[in-house]
């Protein structure tokens, strides 16, 4: 099976430095082999192979710092072709862009979406998400047809719902002058796969406000989020086709 290495997730913050490649480009490895590791802040984590196969393609050099989930190489059975995976990655807007020394993003010009959103899917399972001057892109798991060059569409919603309660909760505490400090939101679906039958929101709050403040808060933010209000409302869709 062929798969994209990718950048973990660590504790204490959202982008990763490669501290060491364990082998190089065209060894072989087998399940649970060590391919690299990575550090961000006082966390350290190896990432291990899922399965058998041979580190066909790396990204990154050693040392240089990335975000988390960063597509950083290509593991496959040494006859197998990934040139459709790296054809895909090109396509990933900043997939291997390396970030300044300090880890933060340079600025740029951008454009807000106004609430409109493209996507374009050329061919198989994966497809390109525009909005406004912003572009990701959205695919599906190898075992689905997909290359996993980036989230599915129900995952995607996913971190909308979790953006958008983040910033409503953030807006009811700075309206009551709140102690809060950060605030993370996480979204899970069930099943893993198919029609979502439910969907959990845990609030985290980084905060010593009595819980009848919290509670309060977090009840307001759900009630203004307007990502939350779809899931409530029967809403129109106006559905039409046309030709490209």
């Amino acid at each position: 099976m062929r798969y994209i290495v990718r950048v973990p997730k660590l504790d204490g913050g959202m982008q990763a430095t490669l501290r060491e490649w364990h082998l190089e480009e065209g060894e072989a490895l087998a399940e649970g082999h060590p391919i690299a590791s990575f550090e961000s802040g006082a966390s350290d984590v190896t990432l291990e192979a899922r399965e058998n196969g041979v580190l066909r393609r790396t990204f990154l050099e050693e040392g240089e710092t990335v975000s988390s989930g960063t597509p950083v190489g290509i593991v496959a059975p040494a006859e197998t072709d990934v040139e459709d995976l790296e054809t895909a990655l090109e396509h990933v807007e900043g997939a291997f862009t390396v970030l300044p020394a300090d880890g933060r993003n340079r600025p740029s010009e951008t454009e807000m979406p106004g609430r409109t959103a493209t996507a374009t899917n050329p061919e198989g399972m994966s497809g390109r998400l525009e909005t406004g001057s912003f572009e990701w892109r959205y695919d599906e798991p190898a075992s689905y047809g997909g290359t996993e060059t980036g989230p599915t569409p129900v995952d995607v919603f996913l971190g909308g719902l979790a953006a958008c309660l983040s910033l409503s909760t953030r807006y009811q505490v700075e309206k009551r002058n709140a102690d809060v400090d950060e605030i993370s939101v996480t979204t899970d679906a069930t099943p893993e796969r198919g029609p979502v039958e439910s969907i959990a929101v845990t609030v985290f709050l980084e905060s010593d406000e009595d819980d009848e403040t919290l509670v309060r808060i977090v009840d307001l933010a759900e009630r203004g989020c307007h990502v939350s209000q779809l899931l409530r409302d029967d809403l129109e869709l106006e559905l039409s086709w046309s030709r490209c």
